[in-house]
This record gives C-alpha cells, sequence and structure tokens, in this order.
C-alpha cells in the first residue's frame, strides 16, 4: 500500500501537526490534485478481504473517526491512516538511528545553518522562542523530538523547563520530520497539568545499597510493558535512571523513554539531568525485558531528547520527570504520591 504514496504525498502529513487520521479525510476531498490522486489509489488498492478480517475493534474505532456515511471507506481510510503513521514512525527512528546529527534532518535547514549542534546531536533551547510547544526561529516552526509517537509529548517538559526557568541550560534534540513555516505550523497549548512533589533528598543522600522498582502498566498509562526506575548510590553521587519499554509489538515504530539524572551529595544540586529514547532491536528489547534497568547496561542505542550539565535544584526534579513521561500513571504517582490510585 505504502509504495502507492511516493515520498512527496508522505511529507504532506509527515508535516502535519495533527496525526494523519485526523486530516486523510479533508486531504481526500479538498488537498491538491497530486495528493487526493494518491490517497485515492491507495484507497482503492485495499482489497475487501482486508476490511473483512477487521477485528470487532477496529470497525468501532474506524466509525467513531470519519464523517463519512460509507462504512468501506472509512474503514478504508483507517487501514490507510494507520499505515501511514507507521511509516513516519519508522522513518522518524531510522532517522535519530542512522546517524550521528551533526546536520542530518532538521538540521540541514538553511534556519539553523549557524547555530551549534554538539555530538549527540542537541542544539541550544535558548535559541528559539518558545510558543506553546513550538520552537520558532525566523518565521519557522520546529519542535522537540518526541520520545513517544504523539506529536504533543513534549509540551509538558517544555512547560516545566520554563516554569523553573532552565531554558538557557537545557539542549535539545529537534524532530526530523515535524517542522514548517511558523504560520502554517503554530504550536499549541493545553490545559492539563504535570507536576510532582519534590523528593526526601536526605533519605536519597542516605542511601547505601540500590534502591529500585518495576511497575506494569496500568489502565491510565500509555500502552508499554512495564517501567523500572533505580536509585543507585556512589562514594559522592546517586544516580537515579527510569526506563518505560514499549510493547514487543511495536518496537519498529518506537523506542523506551530512559532518563538519567545525577545528584551530589556535597552540592546538593543535580549534575546533570537527560531524558532519551532507546531504541532497540527485536532480539534486544527481548533480552532487556529479562533484566531490571539497573543490570542492563548500555542496551539498544540511546539518543538524547534534552540535557543539561548545569546545577539543577533537586525539588526541580519531580516535575521535570513526570512531565517527560507524560501520560505513564505509575511514574507520575512515584513523585506525586497523592494522586489516586487506579
Amino acid at each position: 500500500m505504502m509504495s502507492i504514496l511516493n515520498p512527496e504525498i508522505l511529507e504532506v502529513f509527515a508535516r502535519s501537526y495533527d496525526p494523519p487520521h485526523w486530516i486523510i479525510e479533508d486531504l481526500l476531498t479538498s488537498g491538491d490534485a497530486q495528493v487526493r490522486s494518491a490517497l485515492d489509489a491507495a484507497l482503492k488498492g485495499i482489497p475487501d478481504a482486508a476490511i473483512a478480517d477487521l477485528d470487532q475493534d477496529t470497525n468501532a474505532k474506524s466509525v467513531i473517526m470519519f464523517r463519512s456515511s460509507d462504512y468501506a471507506l472509512k474503514t478504508k481510510l483507517y487501514l490507510v491512516s494507520q499505515a501511514i503513521e507507521k511509516e513516519l514512525q519508522q522513518r522518524r527512528l531510522t532517522e535519530i538511528t542512522a546517524c550521528d546529527g551533526s546536520r542530518s534532518q532538521p538540521y540541514d535547514h538553511p534556519v539553523l545553518r549557524d547555530i551549534a549542534v554538539d555530538a549527540e546531536g542537541l542544539i541550544p533551547l535558548s535559541a528559539f522562542k518558545i510558543d506553546g510547544d513550538a520552537l520558532c526561529l525566523s518565521g519557522h516552526a520546529f519542535f522537540v523530538l518526541p520520545a513517544v509517537p504523539s506529536t504533543n509529548s513534549n509540551y509538558w517538559l517544555l512547560q516545566n523547563i520554563q516554569r523553573h526557568a532552565l531554558g538557557n541550560t537545557v539542549s535539545v534534540r529537534l524532530d526530523p520530520l515535524l517542522h514548517g513555516p511558523e504560520a502554517e505550523l503554530a504550536g499549541h497549548i493545553y490545559r492539563m497539568d504535570v507536576y510532582g512533589r519534590p523528593l526526601d533528598w536526605d533519605r536519597i543522600r542516605a542511601l547505601r545499597e540500590p534502591e529500585h522498582g518495576r511497575w506494569m502498566a496500568g489502565p491510565l498509562s500509555r500502552k508499554s510493558l512495564f517501567t523500572d526506575y533505580a536509585w543507585i548510590p556512589h562514594a559522592n553521587e546517586v544516580d537515579f535512571i527510569c526506563e518505560e519499554l514499549p510493547p514487543l509489538s511495536e518496537v519498529d515504530i518506537r523506542g523506551a523513554r530512559y532518563l538519567h539524572a545525577v545528584f551530589d551529595k556535597q552540592t546538593n544540586c543535580l549534575t546533570h539531568l537527560d531524558g532519551a529514547i532507546r531504541a532497540y532491536t527485536s532480539e534486544e528489547l527481548d533480552h532487556r525485558t529479562t533484566l531490571h534497568v539497573r543490570n542492563a547496561g548500555k542496551s539498544g542505542q540511546r539518543v538524547k531528547v534534552f540535557r543539561t550539565d548545569f546545577p539543577v535544584d533537586p525539588a526541580v526534579m519531580g516535575d521535570i520527570v513526570s512531565a517527560f513521561f507524560v501520560w505513564n500513571n505509575d511514574v507520575a504517582r512515584y513523585f506525586n504520591p497523592s494522586l489516586p490510585e487506579l
């Protein structure tokens, strides 16, 4: 099916903040002629047998998602939009793991030509004007690389970085696919708040043995296998690591969300804080599920989403971690125990 959609057509979906199933129906009726023709060919290329094989849940989703009164068309719109979404996620994962990030997409854009990209493919957040979740520069809008397949997943991270005045100290990885003219790709603002409570740093400073745990995904958490965390004490520092593993069936379209922080016992500051994607092969993820994050070492391929090496007040950590792991209810409850257990 995807061979029918040439790269130029896929680019239309790649440059959209909204997911394919939100815009495909409008593009089919009001897009330019080339887009309409390509989508029509893709829809006609779906055999009736593919519709007959769909399960009840998928049929129900297709009925809700689209306005058309034609049931067969709704089902085909669903199948094509899901295929496009998978193709884009695979392309994004390939792009960020296939190169060192020095001048890969979108850093080859003329607007970014004079901005330094570090060895981990990160760029200073301070170079941009933040508008909701868009990073704006010279009339162009860029976005932070999403750690999960949702374009809005970094909104709350950016809000908490700004709220704690960390914008001048943080570097971020830009999404290689989603960017465009600021007038056409404005940032979004959401009402949901994501925050955490300060941890008991005296207790953490006094740790003599690793403290660790694992949460299986609950009904309010984004689909995942499980989330591991560990506090690992050293002579002068305590490391915090946390990782949310994706389902085995999604290993080709998304990585794990991984966060690392270093607490300095002498200065009572975080001296390092970063959030990353860990991309796994099927074999690597299968092996990783047999281990706890504290024993997993340098599993997979890590791609940083944000990083700061400047001193950070440890009271900020709960907000930043909760925002990075947005939609993970277990992480949210760990940093804010007053939240209900569901």
